[in-house]
């Protein structure tokens, strides 16, 4: 996980923990612009899927946009920029998969999965490269819960695709594990897992504070957002060091007991997290990684 992903996902908190509990928003009007206005800007093409350069790159145009006036940014299900934003959030075949692709997007069979250690390896590192402008993207559509209106739809599949990433990533990890066994994992393996962990904490925070904040959800997309936490939570806990459930139950608790008007929502996602603590043991602690190392005083 990039520095900037964590910080951005810090931001992402410190507002949504602000706007929780205000005043219902109002949907954003609909201003976005065609595929082609926003290609005019500098946005790669759609009619493939994008490398993770691609998606930092149209992340890069859509802040210039929104710093300018974010009813520009792209919508689901927009007949203007509705398959721009169907583009951003699926931005998971890799590349080393996209060469066999038809030119539309589609694709008849899912990528290979990989089996030995060095493509484990190097789907791990493709996935990562994703989740920066994954959570500067959610970011965008986040940050008008400061204001007067909402991004509700957008949001809600912003999330989606941020839990999916990790999940895939830690998913990949475990199976690097059972290849080399929880005792002696390589390095590789060892910052990978603590890195990802870090990330995937982050990132279920980010999720469950979005979830609390009541007012910027139509009910339909509240309740859509419900089942995305409800289909990927437990599971990124059954894959994530034991050690981190206590401290998000704890979270999740809290904000249970600030809505009381979502409580029996609430109630059924804690159940489903704590099912979720019997998942597989881990074998590094989660923690912020070092930003270099000291040196120790004689």
């Amino acid at each position: 996980m990039a520095l900037l992903h964590r910080l951005g996902l810090a931001a992402l908190l410190l507002t949504l923990a602000s706007t929780a509990h205000a005043q219902t928003l109002l949907v954003a009007a609909d201003h976005s612009l065609t595929a082609a206005e926003y290609a005019a800007k500098g946005m790669p093409p759609i009619g493939h899927p994008w490398h993770e350069d691609e998606l930092r790159r149209a992340v890069g145009v859509l802040q210039k946009i929104a710093a300018d006036d974010p009813l520009k940014l792209p919508r689901l299900g927009s007949t203007a920029s509705g398959a721009v934003f169907a583009r951003l959030v699926a931005p998971l075949l890799l590349p080393h998969a996209i060469a066999g692709l038809p030119q539309d997007g589609t694709a008849t069979t899912l990528p290979r999965e990989p089996t030995t250690t060095a493509e484990i390896q190097n789907r791990i590192a493709d996935l990562s490269g994703y989740a920066q402008p994954l959570g500067a993207l959610a970011l965008l559509y986040a940050k008008p819960l400061a204001g007067d209106f909402c991004f509700d739809a957008e949001l809600v599949e912003s999330t989606r695709v941020a839990l999916e990433v990790n999940g895939r990533m830690l998913l990949l990890i475990n199976r690097a594990r059972a290849v080399h066994g929880a005792t002696s994992p390589p390095p590789w393996l060892r910052q990978a897992h603590q890195q990802v962990s870090y990330g995937t904490v982050l990132t279920i925070r980010g999720a469950l504070f979005i979830y609390a904040a009541r007012r910027a959800f139509r009910p339909q997309w509240r309740a859509e957002l419900a089942t995305v936490l409800q289909n990927w939570v437990p599971t990124l806990m059954s894959l994530l060091p034991q050690t981190t459930h206590a401290e998000m139950l704890a979270h999740l608790h809290g904000l249970m007991l600030e809505d009381p008007q979502g409580y029996a929502d609430w109630q059924q996602l804690q159940h489903a997290m704590t099912f979720a603590e019997h998942g597989p043991p881990a074998y590094a602690k989660v923690r912020p990684p070092r930003r270099g190392r000291h040196k120790r005083k004689k």
